[in-house]
């Protein structure tokens, strides 16, 4: 295990320089670019997290943050697709083992698509005929798969549970059979290519319905036993990379900034001193409080026991206060870095962009602070996600 975890270190090293080089492209094709693509494929990051008897790398999750952390470092996009790419890999343990192999079988074997319950699933003999329009499909063009989460339907009535809630599955389709749109035209996270794709009238057979981060597995790996709490994790790494990025951006321009007005360099400007510490230390100190949350969830589905709502409420409370960290620590250096912020050329502008971007996710936003909140009080959190 030992051994794979080095060559994963390796991999990230060996794809800096070539994430660097296609930033630009990326933010003009709105997607990731091919040779970062391929650069993926080549580091099996679609399979990071799978255990090696699927032709996976068996990457415990505290060490895929850490590598998501770093990718993100060098690109928040990249960084992005990194980790959702390599969450594909999860998701695909809630299939029947027989079709999860059939996904994995290759290191191409991205997998993209929206959470979202949207669109419609009718029950048929043998499976389900999908229709719909999903969205935020992160890395979709160069994924092998895609996922559809639809209410099923049974003819015209929506199929519900014994408390009347909607019944919805997710699915697992092959890309080719989407049609993806052009509609990310955005400001922040641009190269992460998160557009929409439809879907019409599509048969799906019962096999390829995910049974999903339930805390339940068809096989005995942890990895497939996680609960809903992993995503948000998952996330929360782009931004504390994107973060410290803008800090060692902010340490480099003050070696050479000096303002001509206050005749001072940057670097001994107080106020530049305050922000570049403080920005440090919000990084610093919330990627920790992550780990340390997550570590503890983790040693119990490592275990085979179930994890604590007061434990699912730390990590969820540790990501969304490590998001607002990271945005604070990107606007600190934002301001210190002043004029030259504006600027293209340096890399301030798409930090701001791209931090406040990702902070927008569903698994980051103040209200997953708030259901925390509630378990704080002894309340049930509302959301689905814990």
């Amino acid at each position: 295990m030992q051994d794979n975890v080095e060559r994963a270190w390796e991999q990230v090293r060996r794809m800096r320089p070539i994430i660097e080089a296609y930033r630009d492209e990326a933010e003009r094709l709105r997607r990731l670019p091919d040779a970062v693509a391929q650069a993926f494929v080549a580091a099996n990051v679609y399979r990071l997290l799978v255990p090696e008897e699927f032709g996976g790398e068996g990457i415990d999750p505290i060490t895929f943050y850490e590598l998501a952390e770093e990718v993100s470092s060098y690109d928040g996009s990249a960084g992005w697709n990194y980790a959702i790419g390599a969450t594909g890999g999860v998701v695909a343990g809630g299939l029947p083992v027989k079709q999860m192999r059939e996904v994995l079988a290759t290191p191409d074997c991205g997998i993209a698509g929206g959470g979202a319950p949207v669109g419609r699933a009718l029950a048929v003999t043998g499976g389900f005929r999908l229709s719909g329009r999903w969205a935020w499909a992160s890395g979709i063009h160069h994924a092998k798969w895609a996922i559809a989460y639809c209410p099923v339907y049974d003819g015209e009535r929506p199929r519900r549970t014994e408390s009347g809630a909607p019944v919805v599955l997710g699915f697992i389709v092959p890309r080719q059979s989407c049609t993806i749109l052009d509609t990310w035209h955005v400001g922040g996270m641009r190269g992460t290519g998160s557009t929409e794709f439809e879907l019409n009238d599509l048969f799906v057979t019962e096999q390829m319905v995910l049974r999903l981060l339930s805390g339940e597995a068809r096989l005995p790996y942890p990895i497939f036993r996680m609960p809903a709490t992993f995503f948000g994790f998952n996330h929360c790494c782009v931004l504390t990379g994107i973060a410290r990025a803008a800090v060692a951006a902010l340490q480099s321009l003050a070696a050479t900034k000096t303002s001509p007005m206050a005749g001072i360099s940057l670097r001994d400007d107080v106020r530049a001193q305050y922000d570049a510490a403080r920005a440090q230390a919000l990084v610093e100190s919330s990627s920790l409080n992550v780990r340390e949350s997550f570590r503890m969830l983790w040693n119990k589905v490592a275990a085979g026991e179930q994890v604590p709502l007061e434990i699912k409420a730390r990590v969820r409370r540790a990501c969304a206060h490590a998001a607002q960290c990271a945005v604070e620590a990107v606007d600190l250096c934002y301001r210190s870095a002043c004029g030259t912020a504006v600027f293209e050329s340096a890399p301030f502008s798409r930090a701001l962009r791209d931090v406040h971007a990702a902070a927008s996710h569903i698994t980051l936003r103040h209200t997953m602070m708030e259901e925390a909140g509630r378990v704080a009080f002894g309340l049930p959190p509302r959301s689905p996600l814990f």
